[in-house]
């Protein structure tokens, strides 16, 4: 029986394409040179041509959040172009070879209206100022080709059962760097602290107000919507507090600290530690793992994306879903989730190497 529960968790995995997301190194592989486009929009009596650009939350095959907006939009056809593993730079790469390159796609028609839904960053989120650096630039190469953009932040994510990325600093650390993404995106954060050193790449300069080009004209906040756990039990603080003080690196960062304000910097942080789990993704919300949300996420975020859609989109939104959101009114009939230990532990081996749990 485990033989066949194996084989067809793998099989699922593989047809899908679907894995965990993991941050690219600080020096990024270079991008994959795919072969020429021969994808083109067909719907005629569909003016507002819509590309969707993200990792493998993006390119989920069950019910995705592209189909969901193609559906709730009568004037937009969809081309999604999501890519499973893909960061900030590949999938940047990817926009200049599938989209802006493709002879396929007259982006002068005066007729058509054209839009890029971008919600990628995910796996490139452990070098966050570079991720964004890379963002930006393909929202200037979208704005300059006369593209328009709406940004989807990042999601939820994280779990206790991953203690590489999730517990004690590390997790601070890792909630940290989302942020940056989600709040550049959002255009929350000045240009120095979204895009650090790379800054200096800009055209008006490392202390230049955003300019337009550089931001999308509608951002939406996955981040801090309804996929969130925002019910989690909080972590102990002191135990933060005691995982800080032994993090190396945590200490470098404040080693200049008097010795007061090194504690006022431990104290602000461990309470922040502690809020950790508020930040993931609600489990009933997740697919086979804590990072990729089921197909009832993707009808979340499609809905929470709806109302700020423009209105040359024809787009009739449901309401509100808040009442069904809520983790207290899941249907009664949902069968029970086995824990994500458990899971793991019907994987193969390379499978549990592939989803960063060799250990179990």
């Amino acid at each position: 029986m485990r033989g066949v529960v194996v084989g067809l968790m793998a099989s699922w995995l593989w047809v899908t394409g679907a894995r965990a997301q993991e941050p690219e190194p600080a020096v990024a592989a270079a991008p994959e040179v795919e072969p020429p486009p021969t994808w083109r929009f067909k719907q005629k009596d569909r003016p507002v041509k819509v590309v969707v650009l993200a990792g493998s939350i993006g390119a989920w095959p069950k019910q995705p959040y592209a189909e969901r907006l193609a559906a709730m939009c009568q004037n937009v056809e969809v081309r999604n172009l999501s890519k499973v593993g893909f960061g900030a730079l590949q999938l940047k790469q990817r926009f200049k070879q599938q989209f802006l390159e493709n002879p396929y796609v007259n982006l002068r028609d005066p007729e058509l209206e054209y839009w890029l839904v971008f919600q990628g960053g995910l796996n490139s989120v452990g070098t966050p100022e570079r991720t964004n650096h890379d963002i930006r630039e393909m929202f200037t190469l979208a704005h300059a080709r006369g593209i328009k953009v709406v940004a989807l932040s990042l999601t939820p994510w994280g779990d206790d059962s991953d203690p590489k990325r999730w517990a004690g600093a590390a997790g601070l650390r890792y909630l940290r760097a989302t942020r940056t993404v989600v709040d550049f995106v959002l255009g929350s954060l000045a240009p120095r602290e979204a895009l650090g050193d790379f800054a200096g790449k800009r055209a008006a300069g490392a202390d230049a107000p955003w300019q337009p080009d550089e931001l999308p004209e509608v951002a939406v906040d996955l981040y801090r919507s309804s996929l969130r756990n925002e019910a989690a039990p909080l972590r102990d603080v002191e135990a933060m507090r005691a995982a800080l003080t032994k993090d190396g690196l945590w200490k470098r960062q404040h080693a200049a600290l008097d010795e007061a304000a090194r504690e006022a910097a431990l104290a602000a942080d461990a309470a922040e530690a502690a809020e950790v789990p508020r930040w993931f993704l609600r489990t009933e919300l997740r697919s086979f793992d804590h990072i990729h949300p089921n197909a009832e996420g993707h009808r979340l975020i499609a809905e929470t994306a709806c109302p700020r859609l423009p209105a040359s989109w024809g787009c009739t939104c449901p309401n509100t879903p808040a009442a069904a959101e809520s983790p207290a009114e899941a249907p009664a009939s949902q069968p029970p989730r086995l824990p994500m230990t458990t899971l793991l532990l019907l994987y193969p081996h390379w499978l549990r190497v592939l989803l960063g749990a060799p250990h179990l």
